[in-house]
């Protein structure tokens, strides 16, 4: 009996830790689809068909280029985002502030750079950072029901494979994702009466069901299609939201 229990433990052991490491690997571990998660919006996002050459355990969530949006909401999104890949697939993940990156590491960022291997190694020595999440808040609506148009690029910091990408617009004027935003909310507070309407949502909430939405695409589960080339995001298409 004593040897059963042995060989039980050490296989309970070895699952447990081939779990973590698939987990670390890219959210392979977790599984969204289970009914008691909560309302989401299915977006386009694609993970690399090749598996990092080593885990992924910390990732550098770098200041977002801003387009036709405000600042502010491009951190709101970015923090929310931080803490999506840390609840959700396990990193270790520092989003610094942009006035605590370099100088020339803000130029670069600025100007669409740093994704080149001179630019990938420092921000892999200067962060300890396995992989670099760069962002784009291409569009944001701030009156109103909320939208953003997002495009994000994971890469892989010590040789520069792009491990995941995604670019989508959620936009709270299509009924089926409103419907799905306000579910969230309801989640999120634990009110059932509230809110009654999108406009009523705080950023920082929207933020947040973007933020899970986008990271569920990380999952294996989701790759249902090839990605597509990194086009221009087209506001009068937003993603289709599930239950």
């Amino acid at each position: 009996m004593r040897k059963a229990d042995s060989r039980r433990g050490r296989a309970l052991r070895r699952a447990a830790l081939a779990a973590a490491a698939g987990l670390l690997a890219g959210c392979g571990g977790l599984d969204w689809m289970t009914p008691e998660a909560p309302s989401w919006v299915a977006v386009r996002g694609y993970r690399s068909a090749q598996p990092p050459r080593q885990p992924v355990r910390r990732v550098l969530v770098l200041p977002f280029k801003v387009g036709d949006a405000l600042p502010e909401h491009a951190d709101k999104l970015r923090a929310a985002l931080a803490q999506a890949l840390r609840d959700s697939c396990g990193f270790d993940v520092v989003a610094p502030a942009e006035i605590e990156l370099p100088r020339s590491t803000r130029d670069e960022i600025a100007n669409g750079g740093g994704r080149d291997s001179a630019g990938l190694i420092r921000l892999h020595r200067e962060w300890d950072a396995d992989a670099a999440l760069f962002g784009r808040l291409a569009f944001g609506r701030a009156h109103g029901e909320p939208a953003v148009g997002v495009e994000l690029e994971l890469i892989d910091a010590r040789d520069g494979a792009r491990l995941w990408s995604a670019k989508d617009t959620v936009d709270a004027r299509d009924p089926t994702t409103r419907a799905s935003l306000l579910a969230w909310r309801k989640h999120e507070t634990g009110h059932e009466e509230d809110p009654v309407s999108a406009t009523q949502i705080p950023f920082d909430s929207f933020a947040r069901f973007v933020a899970s939405s986008f990271v569920r695409t990380l999952f294996p589960a989701q790759e249902t299609a090839p990605a597509r080339p990194l086009a221009a995001t087209n506001p009068e298409k937003p993603a289709q939201a599930r239950n």
